[in-house]
């Protein structure tokens, strides 16, 4: 049956069929006639409340560059947010920038080892300071010593390195039951992110792979007994206390992990003050993540102890003592040296020195190392 539309109508549909496409394939713009008004995705893999690095990313960075690009320039900027998964989950947000299904992206290096080895290179030297904010200027510094640190990111994967870097609060490992030594958890399946698995597994525990969303179900059902994490998680929102009470501090240290980047097409389209004033903001938004996660490091050692009380459970929160760490620290000596020199033999970045120097940086910040790792050439 043919069906006789006025030209009008018509006319209109189509209309209406090519805003939708434009709509669709337009990344960064609202629209073509408002050429000063942009739209962009930002996201993360993780949720927002109980993650640090996300919420300051929705109560911080988000509103601070609306309201500076509203205030002191002629453009407007609107953010489509887009937390917990919603566009791409932790494994995917590196990809998703790339691909322009985010315009900015959180995420963890950890989950992109393949691709991003020589950023996660603090989680190759373990025992590090406890202070996320100490191991932020640190680490900060070194990537902009050494650029070639963050080049891959624009080099391969269409995208540019905002310094919104930040971290964790410092690793320890909650456990279903408790343990004093640390030989005691060879052969307990413990999970964590991946990289840091070898901080278990080579002293003899059993690794499990797994990320924030899923490690409560690992530990509920019995493919993990424990977690290698950070209290903000463990004690916070993601409540692993429920299935995992007992918590040991282990000295292993904060990780600055995170980082934040912005698609390579988005950024050459936005006008100059605008990424000015992204890039300005990034920085706020990464002391604020590291000011929050050392904030609540105490809070969450203090609910895990609370938690225990409330369960008749004794010594809850233990303090692994340092001859503890330093038999730990001398089992794994040789990785670090191993993982320095896949950084150097596969990404070409000079990961034996770079490591070397971050524990020299971490010394003069005054943090002492239960034992002090060497890095040769292999």
């Amino acid at each position: 049956m043919t069906l006789n539309i006025p030209w009008e109508e018509k006319m209109n549909k189509s209309l209406i069929s090519l805003m939708s496409a434009a709509a669709l394939a337009s990344t960064a713009f609202v629209s073509s006639a408002v050429a000063d008004s942009f739209t962009l995705r930002i996201g993360s893999g993780h949720p927002s409340a109980p993650t640090p690095y996300v919420r300051n990313l929705e109560n911080v960075f988000v509103p601070n560059v609306v309201a500076r690009v509203a205030a002191e320039t002629d453009h407007k900027i609107k953010f489509i947010e887009a937390y917990g998964g919603k566009i791409a989950k932790v494994h995917e947000t590196l990809e998703a920038v790339e691909k322009g299904l985010l315009d900015i992206g959180a995420y963890c290096v950890c989950f992109e080892t393949a691709k991003l080895l020589p950023l996660n290179f603090d989680y190759f030297v373990p025992f590090t300071h406890e202070d996320p904010r100490v191991v932020n200027k640190v680490k900060a510094e070194l990537i902009e010593k050494y650029p070639e640190l963050t080049a891959v990111l624009t080099e391969k994967y269409n995208q540019v390195y905002l310094p919104g870097l930040s971290g964790f609060d410092d690793y320890g490992i909650g456990t279903v039951e408790p343990w004093k030594k640390a030989d005691e958890l060879k052969g307990r399946k413990i999970v964590a992110a991946g990289p840091n698995l070898p901080w278990v597994s080579l002293f003899g525990a059993i690794p499990v792979t797994s990320t924030l969303p899923t490690m409560y179900n690992d530990m509920a059902t019995g493919v993990a007994e424990g977690t290698v994490i950070f209290p903000t998680a463990h004690g916070g929102g993601y409540k692993f206390y429920e299935v995992a009470p007992y918590w040991t501090v282990t000295g292993f240290g904060a990780m600055n992990q995170n980082i934040l980047t912005i698609n390579a097409n988005t950024a050459a389209k936005l006008p100059a003050d605008v990424m000015a004033i992204i890039e300005e903001e990034a920085l706020v938004y990464s002391a604020a993540v590291n000011e929050d996660a050392w904030v609540n490091y105490e809070k969450g050692l203090d609910k895990l102890v609370k938690v225990g009380e409330e369960k008749g459970l004794s010594d809850t929160v233990y303090y692994l003592p340092m001859d503890q760490q330093v038999i730990w620290a001398e089992t794994i000596k040789d990785w670090p040296n191993t993982r320095a020199n896949d950084i150097m033999n596969e990404y070409g970045v000079d990961g034996i020195k770079i490591m070397d120097e971050y524990m020299d940086m971490m010394e003069a910040e005054g943090h002492e190392w239960p034992v002090r790792f060497q890095f040769s050439k292999l």
